[in-house]
């Protein structure tokens, strides 16, 4: 077996000891894991982590359990002795952090104090009021040149969202089970991919877990099917948080739109905005300054800090911070951000440091570190790998000009059909039961959230939508 192979199978374990976020025997850790690894290798590569530092053992025999270096904080220890082992292995593991320097680990140390000890803090708008785009930069320049030359995919200029569509399918799989992870989501790399490629449910998972990661291929979907048209507008981040809270809210009507009511941060003294005029107008701030970031990796990095700092909806404001940060990436051709390996407690703290101090290291790192992970997997991965239907890309255009002209005219039923087949025919649309097939099965499917390109208004697809919907009249 080639290092190359058995550092996979290192990084994979480690991959999932983190997901599971606490200790674990061998037998659970198998089966979690998304790979096939023999029970006696798995022990060899543990005895390796556990040798490096990397992974921490307690207990013995069947008694036996395993978990990250990193984490031992956050678990309880039964005895002094273990407890000093520990801190010593804890110590050496975080001197050594894989994602943050010693400044920000030291940076970090704040969060050390119990949240309810903290200092109250309350939304900063100053902080969005003196950023000046092109002028005042949150990634110093020797990291914005480095994810360029890791991020670039292509020489030439090509469509926005080409590079996304020929990795679409595995976009959808890692940045739905990622984003979903960090939420604490229970579900494994294999059984998102089951979800969303057969629409098969794991077993023994709340309803919730499954809509989190259906919701996420939905939204994905939008953003790379969309691509040339999505601009940074509130229009756009409330169609991601609609498509992403879908089913999840019990508001329902809070889906896609800014919030009204008073909301609170876990484990944090921080306080967000709660005037619904000032969320609405901060959020239209926000976003025109975004727009006018030229560097897409300052542009990604303001969306996914800014958009989580405001809290702008009741739930799910990581979650379209993530994906929205994902758009510079998307339009350019870039690699994607998928959150690959980001530990969920890292990741937690660096916010919430952003959130009641506004010190931004520690999230500067963890974007860097995570943009380059994310990086190094998709540097392998086949263009046959994820490439969506070529007759899908081939006539998206013409797809998208037929809904408009469907929904425009009123059409419903028969007259949707018959009009479908005059227009391939006009169009000399090749294989037109295909084409005419899926533009009814995006109309069936379609909602306030995908009607960007379609020349459309909110008013005329709810007008039809209504019409066309005998259960709603």
């Amino acid at each position: 077996m080639t290092n190359t192979t058995i550092n996979e199978e290192l990084n994979r374990i480690l991959a999932c000891l983190r997901d599971i976020g606490q200790p674990v025997a061998i037998g659970e850790l198998q089966d979690r894991l998304d790979v096939a690894i023999h029970p006696k290798t798995l022990q060899r590569r543990l005895k390796k982590l556990i040798e490096r530092g990397e992974v921490i053992a307690s207990g013995t025999k069947k008694g036996r359990k395993y978990r990250l270096a990193t984490m031992y904080q956050n678990f309880p220890i039964d005895t002094v002795e273990q407890c000093a082992i520990a801190e010593a292995k804890g110590k050496q593991s975080y001197s050594k952090h894989p994602i943050f320097s010693s400044e920000a680990l030291n940076k970090l140390t704040y969060l050390d104090t119990p949240a309810y000890s903290r200092t109250k803090r309350s939304y900063q708008r100053a902080l969005l009021e003196s950023y000046t785009p092109n002028k005042t930069f949150y990634l110093p320049l020797e990291a914005r040149n480095q994810l360029h030359q890791l991020g670039k995919r292509f020489d030439k200029s090509l469509a926005a969202g080409t590079y996304a569509r020929e990795i679409g399918q595995r976009l959808l799989i890692d940045l739905s089970y990622n984003s979903s992870r960090l939420e604490g989501n229970t579900y494994s790399k294999l059984d998102t991919q089951k979800l969303i490629e057969q629409g098969l449910s794991a077993e023994g998972k709340v309803h919730e877990e499954t809509v989190m990661i259906v919701n996420h291929k939905e939204a994905i979907r939008f953003l790379i099917e969309n691509a040339e048209d999505i601009t940074l507008t509130p229009f756009t981040v409330r169609n991601i948080h609609f498509l992403l809270a879908q089913d999840l809210l019990a508001n329902r009507q809070a889906c896609g739109k800014e919030r009204e009511i008073e909301v609170a941060i876990s484990r944090s003294s921080y306080l967000p905005l709660n005037n619904p005029h000032q969320i609405r107008e901060t959020l239209a701030f926000l976003l025109l300054k975004a727009d006018q970031i030229d560097d897409p990796f300052e542009q990604g990095f303001f969306l996914l800090t800014h958009l989580s700092y405001l809290q702008a909806f009741e739930d799910v404001n990581k979650r379209t911070a993530r994906l929205a940060c994902n758009i510079p990436f998307i339009k350019h051709n870039l690699c994607p951000l998928s959150f690959t390996d980001v530990p969920q407690e890292d990741y937690f703290k660096a916010l919430v440091l952003f959130y009641e101090t506004n010190e931004l290291l520690p999230a500067v790192e963890l974007f860097v570190w995570a943009y380059a992970k994310s990086c190094e997997q998709y540097t392998v991965v086949k263009k046959a790998l994820g490439e969506i239907d070529a007759h899908r890309i081939r006539y998206r255009s013409a797809r998208k000009e037929a809904m408009g002209q469907i929904i425009r005219r009123g059409l419903e039923n028969e007259q949707v059909a018959a009009f479908l087949r005059d227009y391939c025919q006009a169009h000399q649309i090749e294989q037109p039961d295909k084409f005419i097939a899926m533009t009814t099965s995006d109309l069936e499917q379609l909602h306030e959230g995908g009607i960007i390109g379609l020349g459309i208004t909110e008013a005329m697809f709810k007008d039809w939508k209504e019409k066309a919907d005998p259960q709603k009249k």
